[in-house]
């Protein structure tokens, strides 16, 4: 996976690595850490079942101390707006039906 620096967009605009202000209200948001095997899993299991093109935030928690204290080893962590999509392990039902409530 590409990493890119916090508050920078993925030029490739697949996903990006931001603070979680620049986060909207509709869309999925994993919030990671570097070097977390977990959270790359998830990473590329929702590219796997939503494909690429798909904008994915990806909010690097160590980036911002309220959000690392907030979460510390609480991560991967996938939120769509306000509701908790899957922690720790990838649950692609869960997925599913988050995105067909969404259309």
């Amino acid at each position: 996976m590409r990493r890119v620096k916090a508050d920078m967009p993925d030029t490739a605009g697949r996903s990006s690595r931001r603070s979680a202000a620049g986060r909207a209200a509709g869309e999925l948001v994993l919030y990671s850490r570097e070097y977390c095997h977990l959270c790359e899993e998830m990473l590329t299991a929702l590219r796997e079942q939503l494909g690429t093109q798909f904008p994915i935030t990806v909010v690097d928690v160590e980036s911002d101390p309220v959000l690392a204290e907030r979460y510390g080893e609480l991560v991967p962590l996938l939120m769509w707006g306000e509701a908790e999509v899957c922690r720790y392990r990838y649950d692609a039902q869960k997925v599913a039906a988050f995105m067909a409530q969404s259309r």
